[in-house]
């Protein structure tokens, strides 16, 4: 770990700390409740102990696009628009039971002046978040929406996951910018070819050496 690195993980343990220590007020959130909505401007910061979200933002056409679950601990929430002063970009639901910590904008205000280790963790956590965002987002809009779901499926299939969450449809179609209608077709296609099997209630891959060789044809 180099000196840099170290005056990082110092700020992360700093701010953790201090969240962890302070009598702070908590907010349980159910599930597919809003942490943050897009477009409300922010009163304090959230801090995640342990629980699963996704994030999505919604056009003015109606059309969605989710940036997937993400399952964090001990995670800030509304760092983006307590930096920039601006309202929230993506709205952030929960995807399971939590509890998050309310973190008062005058006590981050008090962190990041008396700790500069805090505001370096916090532009190395943006800049990380940023570069895997954008390179996610690049290839869903770059490659052919058969690819992308082929892709999701391969990934879910390596992390030993259900393929597809048919309770809600609608959220797995988000993750690729399209209708639900459009994302059951790709499965349905899928199905036909051969390449997926139905099995009881969930969907697997039949033949796996099969299967990955859609991700060589892109432009399938």
């Amino acid at each position: 770990m180099n000196l840099l690195q170290q005056f990082t993980q110092n700020g992360y343990q700093i701010l953790r700390d201090a969240v962890l220590g302070a009598a702070l007020k908590s907010k349980a959130i159910g599930p597919d409740e809003f942490i943050l909505r897009q477009g409300e401007e922010i009163e304090a910061l959230y801090w995640i102990t342990l629980g699963e979200y996704t994030m999505h933002y919604c056009a003015e056409n109606g059309k969605t696009f989710s940036l997937g679950q993400r399952f964090v601990s001990d995670t800030i929430i509304g760092e983006i628009e307590y930096l920039t002063h601006t309202p929230s970009q993506f709205s952030v639901v929960a995807h399971e039971a939590m509890t998050v910590k309310i973190i008062p904008l005058a006590m981050m205000d008090n962190l990041l002046t008396r700790h500069a280790e805090v505001g370096v963790w916090l532009s190395q956590l943006l800049s990380i978040s940023y570069q895997r965002g954008m390179a996610k987002t690049m290839e869903r809009f770059l490659q052919p929406l058969m690819f992308n779901i082929v892709a999701d499926l391969y990934d879910h299939y390596q992390q030993h996951k259900p393929l597809v969450d048919f309770s809600q449809v609608y959220r797995e179609a988000e993750r690729f910018g399209c209708s639900e209608r459009t994302y059951r077709r790709v499965i349905t296609q899928l199905l036909e070819e051969g390449y997926l099997h139905k099995q009881a209630t969930e969907y697997v891959i039949g033949d796996v050496e099969k299967f990955r060789q859609l991700l060589n044809q892109p432009s399938k």
